[in-house]
């Protein structure tokens, strides 16, 4: 979607008359039915007269054609400004112009990570370079009418008009940042003039109409340049290999997908149920490799951040393809998505849909999966109803299933057990459910899996962090003290008889449990959730107990610490939500671990407990 698609001399005059703002006001509340922030008018009408100047100095002809807020496609992503046109050998050619009003920036870790001011405080977010470099790469994967014909040339560009590069060792055009500006230079408050010629000589001639309309009507479908990559990134690789139900499950979604596409118009959902480690994401990314072979218009969704960006890494490597990346999408991206848009739509950690999503409107009567299902032909669920540790969390089978009915849809299910995490052992997993459920007591610990209780943090850290590069882990039982301006994390897990301090995660980090100046923080269960890492050591906070007296594990609401998730108090009488939500938590942290689990336990009775149980 193109919020506005006007000739340059139009958009010439709506700036010099004052007009921009109300002009695109309008079309937003035409074309999306939204109401434009005050913010976003500003921002507009800060920028927008300063490419106006470019453009008068680049003396185009007056059909070149200007398009503003340009929707990527299944994205909450607009390209700023765009310019469409021809040179003066006749080609065809749009340049794709970044917008940014920053004055100052700092070198930041990470692949085109920069560090800037931005709402009110100073934060991580991409390059500008890499930002515009993206947004090209995202319409040549995605763009039909630009990746099926060579006629239209793409460029992309940055322009900084409030930003005074250092005359030294310019933050922005550090070493690191090379390839991405090479691709993509960046234009700063002086460089009016060559960003004017740079634009001139790519559209000058004029003729922007019909590449405009071209690039707004293309069919949004991956390039067979995508299939290929992502094809060969999990094809021959034993870490995707498909296993006994695994396989039956994949089966079930291709014959589901052929039926389908062959003979009816019958919508499906598909709900794959599997505990920790039995798989899920193994196959939902071959699913994903084969939709796209088979020309589908797919995505994968993941409620979690961090899981999103450690699945990416895991299937992308340090290859730098950005172009697959725009492959996975959070579970707040369908809000606005038409009915059926999507072929197939694949949501892992489906018990983690919200409502809706943190600043999203909300729609009446709708959730994230109702989003899902409606915007897609074929909906693949994978679930398990024993992780949900927030009472934002409302997927369930149960409620899929209505949700799947709701729109006619044939619902199917298909059950994994076979466990792949945990050395591959399901008698861990039976043993840690009959530990936090209390039903089966006679379930004894066996098998390859290493677990061991300890009774000091310290020792915890040194046998897992130390001598084995694992990750810690711990329970929401202790406050999260907001990190501000970069400062020094502050230490929050804090067990005071035994000296010990160590801060939260980073969450300017969603890399956390892969990146290695991160091994000294703690991982908590929205941190996690979906990830897996080879050992893991777990520090059981003081919201979870042990009765000996009742011989039955305890949940101390007051020793819970997440306000975000934490339900309300039931009435009189009426079981306590929490209590699940607490023992889910450490059911799911203690399942993190490929080939062990380490536990320190706040509570003593507790540390007796699962001591006993373990031998």
């Amino acid at each position: 979607m193109i919020i506005y698609n006007e000739t340059s001399s139009n958009f010439l005059d709506h700036v010099y008359d004052n007009k921009i703002g109300y002009v695109l006001q309008q079309n937003v509340l035409s074309k999306m039915n939204k109401v434009v922030s005050s913010s976003e008018l500003r921002s507009w009408e800060n920028s927008l007269p300063q490419m106006a100047k470019v453009l008068r100095e680049a003396d185009l002809q007056k059909d070149t054609h200007v398009l503003l807020e340009y929707k990527l496609p299944s994205s909450e992503k607009r390209i700023d400004f765009l310019v469409t046109g021809q040179d003066e050998k006749g080609n065809k050619n749009a340049v794709i112009i970044e917008l940014k009003q920053w004055q100052k920036s700092k070198v930041a870790e990470g692949d085109g990570i920069v560090r800037t001011f931005l709402g009110g405080r100073e934060r991580e977010t991409v390059h500008p370079a890499y930002q515009a470099a993206s947004y090209k790469r995202y319409l040549q994967n995605f763009n039909e009418s630009l990746y099926s014909s060579s006629s239209i040339q793409l460029h992309s560009c940055a322009y900084l008009h409030n930003y005074i590069a250092a005359r030294n060792e310019e933050p922005l055009l550090d070493e690191r940042y090379k390839d991405y500006i090479n691709d993509s230079p960046l234009y700063f408050q002086f460089d009016d003039r060559e960003l004017a010629q740079k634009i001139g000589q790519c559209v000058a001639q004029g003729n922007g109409r019909e590449i405009a309309e071209t690039i707004e009507n293309g069919k949004i479908r991956p390039s067979k340049k995508l299939v290929e990559t992502v094809s060969s990134l999990i094809e021959g690789n034993e870490e995707f290999i498909l296993l006994d139900e695994q396989k039956v499950a994949y089966e079930k979604v291709i014959s589901k997908y052929n039926e389908f596409k062959n003979q009816t118009d019958q919508k499906h959902v598909i709900l794959i149920k599997g505990g920790p480690g039995t798989g899920k994401s193994v196959i939902g990314l071959n699913l994903m490799s084969y939709m796209l072979k088979n020309r589908a218009y797919v995505e994968y969704i993941t409620p979690n951040q961090a899981f999103r960006e450690v699945l990416r890494k895991k299937l992308i490597g340090t290859s730098g393809r950005m172009e697959v990346r725009d492959l996975f999408k959070g579970s707040a991206s369908y809000v606005d998505a038409p009915e059926n848009y999507f072929d197939v739509l694949i949501c892992d950690e489906a018990h983690r849909l919200k409502e809706h999503g943190h600043m999203k409107k909300k729609i009446e009567g709708e959730n994230q999966a109702t989003q899902i299902i409606r915007s897609s032909k074929i909906s693949v669920f994978f679930i398990d109803d024993f992780q949900q540790i927030s009472r934002k969390d409302i997927g369930s089978l149960e409620l899929l299933k209505k949700e799947a009915e709701r729109f006619g849809a044939e619902a199917h299910i298909v059950e994994l057990e076979s466990q792949y995490r945990c050395a591959g052992s399901g008698n861990y997993i039976a043993w840690l459910e009959s530990i936090f459920n209390e039903n089966d007591h006679s379930i004894s610990l066996e098998g390859d899996f290493e677990f061991k209780v300890v009774s000091n943090p310290h020792e915890l850290k040194e046998e897992i962090v130390d001598k084995r590069g694992g990750r810690l882990l711990a329970g929401y039982a202790w406050d999260w003290t907001k990190n501000t301006k970069g400062a020094e994390l502050p230490t929050d897990v804090v067990i005071e008889e035994h000296n010990f301090a160590l801060p939260w995660n980073d969450p300017n980090r969603i890399d956390w449990a892969i990146h290695p100046d991160c091994a000294s923080q703690i991982g908590c269960i929205h941190t996690v959730q979906g990830l897996e890492m080879n050992y893991v050591g777990v520090i059981i906070g003081k919201d979870l107990g042990y009765d000996e007296e009742t011989k039955s594990l305890i949940v101390r609401r007051d020793e819970f610490k997440d306000k975000g998730a934490k339900p309300a108090k039931p009435k009189k009488g009426q079981p306590d939500s929490l209590e699940n939500l607490v023992r889910n938590t450490y059911k799911t942290l203690m399942t993190r671990g490929m080939k062990g689990c380490y536990v320190y336990c706040s509570d003593k009775e507790l540390e007796k407990y699962i001591r006993e149980r373990s031998k």
